[in-house]
């Protein structure tokens, strides 16, 4: 699917989110390089629209989990919408004006070339989970329980100090798993 088909899809389901701010924070993404910024600087999505590709399968493989018989069907059941929504498109929106490029030199056929290549410029050293809640909630106010799925969505490799927490965030919260499993299947699955 191609980014401006991405677009429309990232648009159409985030304007079905009812909150105060919501108009704002759409502003606010169309103004940046959400819709043109990589995922990664070399694994997933490392190319021009990969966080917009990463941030969609992460909510349909969320939205699937929800709509699924048995497990996570069960276990999402009571969760609105508007969370698997925000949650799936909005994790990791702390890589809004994250990424530069730069250039370095490479052997292509035999002769060394310029090219391009993504590295982080990072302007706002808040985390990474931590970051995406305090940029959302800079416009429209995150239930509980999509604070602490956005915060943990990297479960374990939050880093080790961090585990026991996260193992108590998961007890609170089903989402917690169940977006940091969506967006794992997400990058070693879809996107590889």
């Amino acid at each position: 699917m191609g980014t401006e088909e991405n677009r429309q899809k990232f648009e159409r389901n985030l304007m079905r989110v009812e909150r105060d701010g919501i108009d704002r924070l759409m502003e606010f993404i169309r103004k940046s390089d959400f819709y043109t910024a990589p995922a990664s600087t070399k694994y997933h999505g490392a190319y021009e629209g990969g966080l917009l590709a990463h941030s969609i399968n992460v909510y349909e493989n969320l939205h699937g989990k929800k709509y699924a018989a048995g497990l996570w069907g069960a276990e999402l059941k009571d969760v609105p919408d508007e969370s698997i929504i925000v949650v799936g498109l909005l994790h990791d929106i702390c890589k809004t004006y994250y990424y530069t490029t730069e250039m370095r030199n490479r052997k292509i056929d035999g002769r060394w070339e310029q090219v391009p290549f993504y590295t982080v410029d990072d302007k706002i050293p808040y985390g990474h989970g931590e970051k995406s809640v305090m940029m959302v909630e800079e416009y429209i106010k995150l239930t509980p329980q999509e604070r602490y799925a956005i915060r943990w969505h990297m479960g374990p490799y939050s880093g080790m100090n961090d585990w026991s927490t996260y193992a108590e965030a998961m007890k609170k919260y089903p989402l917690c798993l169940a977006t940091f499993e969506a967006d794992m299947e997400a990058t070693y699955i879809l996107e590889r």
